[in-house]
């Protein structure tokens, strides 16, 4: 999401190599992008089966997004180094899914029951399977649909941010789905242009890219099922 910076394919990118390194960069795409998501959710469960970190998480919603970009920042800028680039990116997804857990318990609160944030999960992971094959398999290049997730993004945040201090619900309910379309061509966007845009050493950018895509994809469609409950 916004983190592969190039649209157009360059001179040293992964698509260039031969097979067998291509196949092991998505192999390591793939699979820290698969042990980030449970790293993620084993930071939500910490923090929501223990008071004292839940509390400090919700007492202090400033103090735990300013940890929550450093820890970002610090990945990006250890994307290259072999071995820290991983921790960092473990590092990072775990204190997302701190982060989220309040989302969580507020969606299994609302709707009475934690199978909505299982759906949820369920729902993100058909799509992100089905896109990522389809986008991997036919090597179709998206890149056209640079201005249209880029315009995207930025229209969806301003639109929540209006609907902030306005609380519409059919306004919620619009941006959420909204989102989730958003977010699906996010995963269509980046999917393609991992090959043609970076090389071998950046693995880690990618699967962070990814990683963005599915948990707000997963949040929007939260959303969605949230409301249909409520």
């Amino acid at each position: 999401m916004g983190l592969l910076t190039q649209d157009q394919p360059i001179a040293t990118s992964v698509i260039t190599e031969d097979s067998a390194t291509q196949s092991a960069f998505l192999s390591k795409v793939y699979g820290l992008l698969l042990v980030g998501l449970v790293t993620a959710a084993g930071g939500a469960y910490l923090t929501m089966t223990n008071q004292a970190i839940m509390g400090q998480v919700m007492a202090h919603p400033i103090l735990t997004m300013v940890l929550y970009f450093a820890v970002f920042f610090g990945c990006m800028a250890a994307r290259r180094v072999p071995g820290l680039n991983i921790l960092a990116l473990l590092a990072f997804t775990l204190v997302s899914g701190a982060f989220l857990a309040p989302v969580l318990v507020f969606a299994a609160l609302k709707t009475g029951s934690m199978a909505v944030v299982y759906e949820a999960a369920i729902i993100t992971g058909s799509i992100f399977g089905g896109l990522t094959l389809y986008t991997l398999v036919s090597k179709k290049d998206f890149s056209f649909l640079a201005g249209v997730v880029n315009v995207g993004l930025w229209a969806v945040l301003g639109i929540m941010l209006v609907n902030f201090f306005v609380k519409s619900q059919a306004a919620d309910l619009a941006v959420s789905w909204i989102g989730s379309v958003l977010f699906s061509l996010w995963i269509l966007y980046d999917t393609s242009r991992i090959m043609r845009t970076v090389e071998r050493d950046e693995y880690v950018t990618a699967a962070l890219s990814l990683y963005l895509d599915v948990i707000n994809l997963f949040l929007f469609i939260l959303r969605i099922l949230s409301s249909r409950r409520d």
